[in-house]
């Protein structure tokens, strides 16, 4: 039989970001790392002779132990049968030729897209050269759409692709200058502006990209942005440098300066012409009365609100939409109401309560907006409820909360009969009327990652707004400014519309930095109705109606920013045993009322079994700050939330006790009040209690999965050890030390050890305190893993001395440590580790019985044990989660080593990924274990790309308690 001839001619290498081949437009699936770095390779010489020692390399890394020929020729006779699966037998290959003592691929520069695109922009090059400048952006463009990425990721910074990698970046750089010069030549600056704007971001010190970006902003009309630019590009190169600006830019600079005509680029394109269309017919009239206010704006981000609620409002006698001031209840219940107008053949008609006072208002109110004068004056409310009953209509009450009891009392009396009347009202707290359907209104959504920024409701809204008020839609900064803004604001739309008005005013990075600052002090500029005319004067008709005990709470929680709960309330406000109590009778009852009144929000529990949480939102906070300060209260408020959260730290237990994962959960159920206050005794006033805080917080960030917050928060402290206790300021440089020893940096460790040291020599605590001796065997673990074995023993040592009156908590903690000690010299002894975990177990240390399930998995994996390893994995990681820890990086890693030796790849895979994604996202060290880059390699050359992917992905997002489930650790671990 002949090869059917198909070839190289068919393949297409797409090499410009992940490599990938297609044939025909069908995917080519590689089989492996290995083969995609050898492929790398061949495409980086593609056409060239390339040894197989070169192969070799690029396949098992330059260290790797020496290959034999045939095994090379293996891995190559799977490429050939991936890249030419109906070759025939004996055939000579059409794409992969074999030379003496190497291979060279065969390809067409067409269907190698590096190829390609160099040979684009040499195109574009040519043809801009040569004064064709609509040829050359076409050409450049082709030449762009190639780019996927960088060129040859996974193998993209080893030795022998680095400089073709390097050239391809390159390349890339020029054409981009090279597009934004054609599109200035054909007369489109706005254009060019857009492809530069990234360009500059992604390569801010190629100086040719900032002269066409002055150069556009210029024929832009934009004079003032481009010499803008040319200082924000002089600072930058001064500071980053140490240069001033080329000749080019400078000379550029001049002549916007001096208004030199010749810089006017070409005229723009001529548009296209547009067909001519019929005119739309107008709209017909509404067959019935339509009484709503006009908004000429569109709604943005209730698209889902609105059609669940045009539905609903048709099945219900009364829909109360309520929630916090400038949540866009108003907004919403109008194109609600305009939405469902056909429905309601009696007509729809709109009531703006905000000036009614009393009963008599609302009636007169309601009355005058439906323009009925009933002939019956001696009894207009019984009057005007049959005419209501009477007709099949919808009547949108708005603002109904300063006004709550006349209105409900009126529509009760509405349906004390059959009616066909449906009310829509807005407030701030439901109606609590028979028939009621309370819709919660809260601010729109903000984005949760980077890759729901563009479909956010909050900051679509603001880009919708900030761009009718004149703000450039091109701006690089705008998106990252408006995600910013709305975040400060928590998407409440009154605040985002707000801030949007004053884009006329300042710029979007001074917008931002007002509405962090304060976001209750926004106001409407210029003209509009007085309502809601700012943030803060909305806010303060709720609070206004407030009776005294929930107006303290209200201002109390000005100092918890974020979500607490009621008991932070509660130690904040004095209430039932504090100053104030005679004002607070039951901080949960007044919490409970004000999230009725939309002055709260519930978010609840943040762990199953825990306490409700509740927050206000930003633009309240602020407007409760304002208020507190005027009572002359803040000061005081701020003390007591920083005495309970110093209490709370100062109650902490014995280390691995059952009780520490209690504390642990007390503390991140009020993150933000602990927050607050190590930012108030550490920064805004140092003091010594903020010192001795953070000296007791070292296992709350190492086990909760937060060590790279608290090295912060140690650092910050050393700046005021001098003022503290000497105890204190030894165990925040041993907490420093045992996170920097954790991530691999014991050079950086040893001097706050001895630091340490000193402090506590030259006091009176000494080693003998029991939470010293925890602090030393945390860090004596750590200095162990990262093999520092004599500093680990002198860390031990300082265990055993504070061990030798005899305490059993403290016995146990030293003889943990002579453990490790034996661990990591490979002498350790089954019996002992079993021994030492049992009596952890018997006096309900979890935290010693881990270290020891850890030691003895790697001493399984030593012995080739697996059975045995995987029992002490399964009481590894049950003690983890028992301590209430959802992190568990070295565990993972060694369940993963167990996977690996046991011939299980796809789990091995995952359960790195996890372990990796874990280690680095809390600044610890990666990998532990010496055999697991060797492993990992194993494992993912036993699987395809596509498997490794996928692996690697689902790894990412594991968390211990996925591990229990998805490989079934042994439910009898947590007995053992």
């Amino acid at each position: 039989m002949q090869s059917d001839g198909r070839g190289a001619a068919e393949l297409r290498f797409r090499d410009l970001g992940p490599l990938e081949v297609d044939r025909g437009g069908e995917p080519v699936p590689l089989g492996g790392a290995r083969l995609t770095a050898a492929l790398s390779l061949l495409l980086v010489h593609a056409g060239r002779h390339v040894s197989a020692d070169a192969l070799t390399e690029a396949m098992w890394g330059a260290e790797s132990r020496p290959r034999s020929p045939s095994t090379l020729d293996s891995h190559v006779w799977r490429l050939r049968k991936a890249l030419e699966p109906q070759r025939d037998r004996g055939a000579p290959s059409q794409v992969l030729r074999h030379e003496a003592a190497g291979y060279r691929l065969l390809a067409e520069p067409a269907t190698v897209d590096s190829l390609r695109f160099e040979q684009l922009t040499s195109d574009a090059a040519d043809l801009l050269a040569g004064g064709r400048p609509d040829e050359a952006r076409d050409r450049a463009e082709q030449a762009m759409a190639l780019w996927r990425g960088r060129p040859y990721p996974t193998v993209a910074d080893a030795s022998w692709a680095a400089a073709a990698v390097a050239r391809l970046e390159e390349l890339r750089g020029q054409l981009r200058e090279l597009l934004a010069e054609a599109l200035l030549g054909t007369g489109s600056p706005q254009r060019a502006l857009l492809e530069l704007e990234p360009a500059v971001a992604e390569t801010p010190l190629r100086e040719r990209l900032w002269t066409l970006r002055m150069l556009a902003q210029h024929r832009l009309g934009r004079a003032d942005e481009a010499l803008r630019t040319y200082r924000q590009v002089r600072g930058l190169f001064l500071e980053e440098l140490g240069l001033e600006p080329g000749a080019e830019l400078r000379e550029l600079h001049r002549r916007i300066l001096a208004e030199d005509p010749t810089l006017a680029g070409p005229p723009a394109p001529a548009p296209a012409p547009v067909p001519a269309q019929e005119p739309e017919p107008e709209p017909a009239p509404p067959a019935h009365e339509i009484h709503l206010p006009h908004r000429p704006s569109t709604l943005v981000g209730r698209a889902d609100e609105l059609a669940a609620l045009s539905g609903l409002v048709t099945e219900v006698p009364v829909l109360s939409l309520v929630g916090a001031a400038g949540c866009g209840k108003t907004r919403l219940a109008i194109e609600i109401a305009r939405d469902t107008a056909p429905r309601f053949p009696g007509g729809v008609w709109f009531v703006d309560l905000t000036a009614a006072a009393d009963a008599d208002d609302v009636l007169s109110t309601i009355s005058s907006a439906l323009g009925y004068a009933p002939e019956e004056t001696e009894r207009p409310r019984e009057a005007l409820a049959g005419s209501l009953r009477a007709r099949r209509m919808l009547l949108l009450l708005d603002n109904c909360e300063h006004v709550l009891d006349p209105v409900a009392d009126l529509v009760d009396e509405w349906f004390l009969a059959p009616a066909e009347l449906t009310v829509l009202a807005t407030s701030r707290e439901p109606l609590e009327v028979d028939g009621e359907q309370v819709h919660l209104l809260g601010p729109l959504a903000l984005p949760r990652d980077d890759r729901e920024v563009t479909d956010s409701p909050a900051v679509a809204l603001l880009l919708d707004r900030l761009t009718a008020a004149g703000a450039d839609p091109d701006d690089l900064g705008l998106l990252t400014h408006a995600v910013r803004i709305a975040a400060a604001v928590d998407g409440v739309p009154l605040a985002l519309e707000l801030a949007a008005a004053r884009a006329r005013a300042f710029s979007l990075e001074e917008i931002a930095h007002q509405v962090t600052a304060d976001p209750s002090s926004l106001a409407r500029v210029g003209r509009g109705s007085d309502h809601h005319r700012t943030v803060r004067s909305a806010i303060e008709q709720s609070y206004a109606l407030l009776p005294p005990d929930e107006a303290a709470v209200h201002r109390g929680v000005a100092v918890l920013p974020g979500p607490f709960t009621v008991a932070a309330a509660r130690a904040v406000t004095g209430g039932e045993d504090g100053a104030d109590s005679a004002h607070i009778t039951d901080t949960a009852d007044t919490v409970a009322r004000l999230v009725h009144r939309s002055l709260l929000v519930p978010l609840g529990p943040a762990r199953p079994g825990g306490p409700s949480r509740f927050t206000q939102l930003a633009t309240i906070r602020g407007h409760a700050g304002h208020a507190a300060r005027a009572a002359g209260e803040l000061a005081d408020l701020r003390e007591r939330r920083d005495r309970w959260t110093a209490d709370l730290v100062g109650s902490k237990p014995p280390l691995g006790h059952a009780e520490e994962a209690t504390w642990f959960d007390a503390l991140d159920d009020d993150l933000p009040a602990l927050r607050a206050t190590l930012q108030h005794r550490l920064v805004d006033a140092p003091s010594a209690e903020g010192v001795a805080m953070t000296a007791r917080l070292g296992t709350y960030w190492y086990f909760r999965s937060k060590a790279i917050e608290g090295r912060a928060w140690a650092e910050r402290a050393l700046a005021h050890e001098e003022g503290a206790d000497r105890l204190s300021a030894a165990l925040v440089r041993l907490t420093l030390a045992h996170h920097l020893a954790s991530g691999g940096r014991t050079d950086l460790a040893d001097p706050h050890v001895e630091r340490a040291a000193d402090f506590l020599d030259g006091g009176a605590d000494g080693t003998g305190s029991p939470i010293v001796a925890e602090v030393y065997t945390l860090l004596a673990h750590s200095l162990f893993v990262a093999g520092a074995l004599d500093r680990g023993r002198q860390a031990s040592r300082r265990v055993a001395a504070a061990a030798a009156d005899g305490d059993p908590e403290l016995r146990l903690l030293a003889d943990l440590c002579v453990v490790m000690d034996r661990s990591s010299a490979g002498t350790v002894d089954g019996d002992a580790l079993t021994e030492l975990h049992d009596r952890a177990r018997e006096a309900g240390n979890r935290h010693v019985a881990l270290i020891v399930s850890g030691v003895a998995v790697l001493a399984a994996i030593r012995d080739g044990d697996l059975a045995a390893g995987l029992a002490w994995s399964d009481r590894m990681i049950t003690h983890r989660l028992v301590l209430g820890v959802s992190d568990g990086p070295v565990a993972l890693e060694l369940r993963a080593t167990l996977a690996a030796l046991a011939g299980e790849p796809l789990t091995a895979v995952r359960l790195y990924a996890a372990a990796r994604t874990q280690a680095l996202r809390n600044g610890l060290r990666w990998p532990v274990v010496p055999s697991t880059p060797d492993l990992l390699d194993r494992a993912t050359g036993a699987l395809t790309d596509a498997e490794v992917l996928r692996a690697q992905a689902e790894g990412e997002r594991l968390t211990l308690a996925d591990v229990v489930t998805d490989l079934g650790v042994a439910e009898s671990a947590a007995a053992s």
